[in-house]
C-alpha cells in the first residue's frame, strides 16, 4: 500500500509541475528567427536560476507531425516542465515535406535547420551571458526521428557540444523490413525508389542514410528513448531495431516501455513518471546540475 501511495504521489507531483503550479520561474523569448525560411523560428525558455550558474545546458525540443505538419508550440508543455526544473529549453519549427516540395525539402533540409537553430541558441547564449556549453536534443514521433538522426549521424556539426538525446516514439529504421515499403524513405530523401533499386540494394543504402539505428556505434551519445506497446503508427520494428543496435554496442542508453499506450503515450502514467525521472537523471549527470 505504501508503494502504491508513493506512485500516486509521484504522479500528482509530476502533473503539478507540468501545469506550472510549482517550480522555478522562467522567461519566454518567442519566435526568434534562426534562418531565412518562413518556418525557421525558435522559442527559448530561460529559468531565472540560469543566470546564477557558471554554465548551462539546453534541451532543444523538436515537434512531430509525420514530417509534414506540426508546430513548435506542440512541445511547449515539455519546455515549461524542464524550465521549471531549472533547465534552459527551446522548441523549434522546421521545414516540412509535401507533395509540392518533393525533392526540394528533405530530411537533410530538416537536419540543416537543427544545425542553424543550435547556432542561433549559441548566439542567444553569448549575448545574454548564459554560458550554454552543453546541448541535448529531444523530439516526439517524426521530431524524435530527426533528433536522433542529427545526434547520431552528425554530432560534430553542433556548435554546442551534444551531451545526450531523449526521444519519444521516434522512427528509428526506415528499411522495408520494418515499414513494409520504402515509401517513407522516398518522401524523406526525395528519391523515387524503383524495383530495380530494391533488387540491387541501392534502396537499402538510401534507407540506411536516414535511419538513426544505422549510425549508432560505441561512441554514440547517451540516449533515452521510449516506445508504446500499441502504437499503430511507429510500428514495433522501430523499437526492436533500436534495442538490437544498442545492445550490440557499448553506448549508454535507457529504454522506457509504455505497454498499454498508443502513439500518444497516454495510458501508462507510471511509465511517464519513470521517463521523466530518467530524463532528470540525464540532465543531472550530463549537464552536471
Amino acid at each position: 500500500m505504501q508503494t502504491f501511495l508513493g506512485y500516486i504521489l509521484t504522479i500528482v507531483l509530476s502533473f503539478t509541475s507540468l501545469f506550472g503550479l510549482v517550480g522555478d520561474k522562467y522567461k519566454v523569448y518567442e519566435n526568434i528567427r534562426y534562418g531565412k525560411s518562413e518556418r525557421d523560428l525558435v522559442t527559448i525558455y530561460v529559468p531565472d536560476s540560469a543566470y546564477d550558474n557558471e554554465s548551462n545546458g539546453c534541451i532543444l525540443y523538436i515537434h512531430g507531425g509525420s514530417w509534414q505538419g506540426g508546430e513548435k508550440e506542440d512541445m511547449a508543455p515539455h519546455c515549461k516542465k524542464l524550465a521549471m526544473k531549472g533547465y534552459i529549453t527551446a522548441t523549434m519549427s522546421y521545414s516540412l515535406c509535401s507533395d509540392e516540395t518533393f525533392g526540394e525539402i528533405t530530411v537533410f533540409t530538416m537536419l540543416d535547420d537543427i544545425d542553424k537553430c543550435i547556432d542561433k541558441i549559441k548566439e542567444f547564449s553569448d549575448k545574454r551571458n548564459l554560458n550554454i556549453n552543453k546541448m541535448a536534443t529531444s523530439g516526439y514521433s517524426s521530431g524524435g526521428h530527426i533528433s536522433m538522426l542529427y545526434s547520431y549521424s552528425m554530432p560534430e556539426k553542433s556548435s554546442i557540444p551534444l551531451a545526450f538525446t531523449a526521444n519519444r516514439v521516434g522512427p528509428s529504421d526506415m528499411n522495408k523490413e520494418v515499414w513494409g515499403s520504402y515509401g517513407l524513405t522516398s518522401m524523406l530523401t526525395g528519391v523515387e525508389i524503383t524495383d530495380e533499386m530494391i533488387e540491387n540494394g541501392q534502396a537499402k543504402k538510401i534507407a540506411d542514410s536516414v535511419s538513426p539505428v544505422h549510425f549508432v556505434n560505441d561512441n554514440t551519445i547517451p540516449s533515452l528513448f521510449c516506445y508504446a506497446g500499441n502504437d499503430p503508427l511507429v510500428v514495433k520494428g522501430n523499437r526492436e531495431s533500436m534495442l538490437k543496435v544498442f545492445s550490440e554496442h557499448k553506448a549508454t542508453y535507457d529504454f522506457v516501455f509504455f505497454p498499454f499506450s498508443g502513439h500518444g503515450l497516454l495510458l501508462d502514467p507510471l511509465s511517464e513518471v519513470k521517463y521523466y525521472q530518467t530524463l532528470y537523471r540525464y540532465c543531472e549527470t550530463y549537464f552536471g546540475y
